[in-house]
């Protein structure tokens, strides 16, 4: 009979503090991103050379993370609890900062192209609150990962427990992949002129999704990033971690372009629509782009600012859709009326409002830890202001 010890050691209550930094430095990425493709809107040739390099890998990075901290007791709940679970963990985020969304976009001028052109009209919103149930979040668009994540949870739920080898797991990686990517080579599922047909929370994209997420669980069960910081300086300190960080950027740098396609609206891999692009090419760049960034959160040490912002990269996704949907635009109507059309002085700039923007979300990360813990992922948590809701 199938035990739990056949599967990654559940890590409890226990923080992998690498994992937790690197969380932050991939939100680091998204900030960064999303302010850089406004800019590239705009006409600017580097945003878009850096675009397409940060997109190459910062995502399926965030899918193999969600993998090495799976909890494999869920694998054995039974569907009711299970679902009771996800609920709880994904949904309730999910609705209820899509809901208080929709309320910021009936207040406030902003940027939401899912609705149609603006003024957004009652046939828009009816339209985007359907697509919000499906599972696209038209009013926080930065949310579309919590939504293909519960996707690849449900995915795993179903298949994980027959993966109890690492050969299962590398094999199914594999499939998983080439079955997810096929299937969306020729045709797109997520189409903004059809609302009930193709998108119904990115499963067309779990396939993907879930061959990252088991690699993060082949990382976990072979016991990487597991050792403690002082371990690590036994084994070789944080020079030689810089210096893989290093020479892996510098090959996702060398290979990035070299993934032309197919892609879909960008010239750039965006998973939200599953653009791909080239089958071996994407797979590359992503994985050794996440190695880059655990191997330099590995190298930052147990920093405990860092590890605490990258605690709460729930709530920075979340907010991150303030900036998406309200401020970005403006930002790059700013760098680019106001600055030198200058590579460094642009690169500068987004820099300088990413780190800005991040630290504008400290008093609500605050505010929704202490007040609101139950709507940020935290359903173990009772009070202040609700309940426990589990």
């Amino acid at each position: 009979m199938t035990t739990i010890s056949e599967y990654p050691p559940p890590l409890g209550d226990r923080r992998v503090v690498a994992l937790d930094v690197a969380r932050l430095y991939g939100m680091v990425l998204v900030y960064y991103g999303h302010i850089i493709e406004q800019v590239m809107n705009l006409g600017y040739a580097t945003a878009g050379m850096q675009y397409k390099f940060i997109y190459s890998f910062h995502m399926p990075f965030f899918f193999l993370v969600a993998g090495y901290v799976a909890k494999p007791e869920k694998l054995f709940l039974k569907a009711g609890e299970f679902f009771r679970r996800l609920a709880a963990s994904r949904l309730v985020p999910y609705f209820f900062f899509s809901l208080l969304f929709l309320v910021l976009s009936l207040m406030i001028p902003g940027n939401f192209a899912a609705l149609g052109p603006p003024p957004y009209a009652l046939q828009g919103y009816a339209a985007g609150l359907v697509r919000t149930l499906l599972g696209f979040p038209v009013f926080n668009i930065p949310m579309w990962f919590m939504a293909s994540l519960v996707s690849v949870e449900v995915l795993h739920y179903l298949v994980g427990r027959h993966m109890r080898t690492n050969k299962r797991i590398v094999l199914a990686a594999v499939c998983f992949y080439l079955i997810g990517y096929y299937i969306n080579l020729d045709f797109q599922f997520l189409q903004f002129d059809k609302i009930f047909r193709w998108n119904y929370w990115f499963i067309q994209e779990a396939p993907v999704g879930y061959a990252f997420y088991l690699v993060g669980i082949l990382l976990r069960r072979r016991g990487v990033f597991l050792v403690n910081h002082s371990e690590q300086k036994k084994r070789g300190g944080s020079r030689t971690l810089l210096l893989g960080a290093a020479a892996c950027c510098l090959v996702v740098w060398l290979t990035y372009n070299l993934n032309t396609g197919p892609f879909r609206y960008f010239d750039a891999v965006v998973i939200v629509l599953s653009a791909h692009g080239n089958v071996f090419w994407f797979p590359f760049t992503a994985l050794v782009g996440s190695l880059m960034l655990l191997l330099l959160a590995r190298a930052s040490g147990e920093h405990r600012f860092l590890a605490f912002m990258g605690r709460n990269v729930l709530i920075l996704f979340i907010l991150n859709g303030v900036f998406y949907h309200f401020l970005n635009i403006p930002f790059a109507k700013w760098i680019v009326g106001s600055l030198p059309a200058n590579a460094l002085v642009v690169t500068a700039a987004t820099a300088a409002l990413t780190v800005l923007s991040l630290a504008a979300c400290l008093p609500l990360v605050w505010f929704f830890n202490k007040y609101l813990p139950q709507v940020v992922g935290r359903p173990q948590k009772d009070g202040p202001l609700l309940p426990r809701l589990l």
